[in-house]
């Protein structure tokens, strides 16, 4: 029965359930992290190998992620308070920022970083929280806790950011000359592969894929945070 099922119905079994939630702005059909193994969730898995996790990418933007150590070191040196928490989220939010787009999405103290953190914040809440239109599909039209209409909220803002971001690097690749220097970023390697004459990527895919970036890399952060919460608390390492 093992053998059968491992080889005859293997990507059954691989495939996870998806929680209503992820459905907001159709997110679960163009994500890496939702998508059922298959010709799609291959060609994402293949952009994030080639162009996102290579040794020669990871070794490029060392000098990024030192540039963003010395702001956050600068930060915690003008002898103010600093909001551990604020400081930490505004560093990881510009350093995959700065990789995607070449831009910083905040900056220490502003409005901008307190407007990202409580968005991504916000869908951090709603992926721990149990949903039970999950477990009762029959409720889906009900929504009884709100979630997905929080989460079409979230999902919709970082959606347009990204949209805004992309439409106005075409409006610059569009005026600029053959002298102006080309950005380096993901956004850019992933435009010249929409360009090719063969390609299947989409604009709209783009969107997801930058959306699903920013909310593994913003868990990752939580993650840490709240380990290092407990360190300070308990004094325990282990």
């Amino acid at each position: 029965m093992a053998k059968e099922i491992l080889q005859k119905h293997d990507q059954i079994c691989s495939d996870r359930t998806v929680a209503h939630t992820t459905h907001a702005a159709n997110h679960h059909k163009g994500s890496l992290a939702w998508l059922p193994v298959g010709n799609k969730w291959r060609k994402f898995r293949r952009i994030c190998k080639e162009h996102m996790f290579t040794v020669d990418k990871l070794q490029s933007s060392e000098g990024l992620r030192k540039e963003k150590l010395q702001q956050l070191h600068e930060c915690g040196s003008n002898r103010r308070v600093v909001d551990i928490e604020e400081v930490a989220i505004v560093t990881s939010l510009n350093l995959i920022s700065t990789t995607l787009f070449s831009i910083d999405f905040s900056r220490f103290g502003s409005d901008s970083a307190q407007e990202m953190k409580s968005t991504i914040k916000g869908l951090m809440t709603i992926a721990g929280t149990p949903n039970l239109v999950d477990y009762f599909p029959i409720l889906k039209l009900i929504d009884p806790q709100g979630l997905k209409s929080e989460s079409d909220a979230y999902v919709g803002k970082l959606l347009t950011t990204f949209d805004q971001i992309t439409s106005e690097r075409l409006r610059s690749m569009g005026v600029s000359s053959s002298d102006s220097p080309r950005k380096n970023d993901l956004l850019q390697v992933l435009l010249d592969l929409i360009q090719e004459r063969d390609s299947d990527l989409s604009r709209d895919e783009l969107k997801h894929l930058f959306l699903i970036c920013f909310i593994v890399k913003e868990r990752l952060q939580y993650d840490h945070l709240s380990w290092m919460d407990q360190i300070t608390l308990t004094g325990n390492r282990r």
